[in-house]
Order: structure tokens, then sequence, then C-alpha cells
């Protein structure tokens, strides 16, 4: 029995990353779950202080294989988005310890938040990591993947959300 249960955290740990496409989700079309707290670099956080920007959220664990292959495309985002963007990771299923080790390791200048209770990871629906979910500027959720993204997916949303915003 132990050895089917490694074998089913092997798979799921090394699983290949998702396909791109955005899942479904109930979220898509309401305002956004209140996500406050104090990164792991200290600094305060609220959602609502980026209404007028987009906003990835990105739940990750620092045992995911994926996770580990998408976060250069998280640093890239970030990085096109400086002015009218933000990246938040919220670790799932992992210590505070070990995300620190993570984000030492691979880098990463956006705030990072601890969900002790599983409060955020329950209100948006994650079943495991990596999920993201895009906000729009006016904090409407957008988009979600389940899987591995990258920054040119997540792009080709914003971009066509503000094509049609321009169109209107």
């Amino acid at each position: 029995m132990g050895l089917i249960l490694f074998g089913f955290v092997v798979m799921l740990a090394t699983r290949e990353g998702g396909t791109g496409t955005a899942s479904r989700s109930p979220l898509i079309g309401q305002l956004v779950p209140a996500v406050a707290g104090v990164g792991l670099n200290e600094a305060t956080f609220d959602v609502d202080d980026f209404s007028d920007s987009w906003v990835l959220i990105n739940f990750f664990a620092s045992w995911c294989v994926p996770c580990e292959r998408e976060h250069p495309q998280l640093a890239e985002w970030s990085r096109r988005h400086k002015k009218d963007g933000v990246v938040v990771s919220v670790p799932f299923g992992d210590t505070e310890e070990d995300a620190r080790a993570f984000f030492a390791d691979h880098g990463g200048d956006w705030p990072v938040l601890m969900d002790g209770d599983a409060a955020w990871a329950v209100a948006f629906g994650v079943l495991r990591p990596p999920e993201s979910f895009l906000v729009s500027p006016g904090g409407i959720v957008v988009a979600k993947w389940q899987g591995q993204i990258t920054a040119d997916e997540v792009d080709r949303v914003v971009n066509d959300l503000e094509a049609k915003a321009a169109d209107r």
C-alpha cells in the first residue's frame, strides 16, 4: 500500500504542466475573493489596493515540479507588467520555511502570502498546484488556469480583454 501511495505522490509531483488553456471556474465574472495579509517579505498586501491593475494570483508548492518550471514565466509576466500588474503567490500545502527556500532558490520579487487556514484555497476552489487566476482592473476574476502557465498565455487573455474594452 505504501508503494502505491508513494507512486501516486511521485506522479502528482512530476506530472507535465497544463496545456495553457483556461479552465472553468464559478469565480470567472465575479469579484475576486479577499486576499490580504503580510507577505514573506514583511510587506502588507491587499488585492483591493490593486483595483486599477491586473493581478495574477498563483497557488504553488515548493515540492511541485510544474510550479518550479512555471516560475520563470511568472517572473517574466511580472517584469512585463511592472506598471500595470502584480503577481501574488500563495503556497498551497506547503510550509513557510519551504516557500521561503523556494523563492530564495528561484527568485521573484512579488508578494508571497501564507494561507495558513487554507481559506483562500477554499475560496478559489484550488484542487492542486499550480493553479492561477487572473483578476482584471476593477477586481473581476477573468481567467483560471490549472497547470503550468506561460507569460504569453496570460498576456493573450490580457490583450484580448483590453482589445474588447477598446472596441466598446
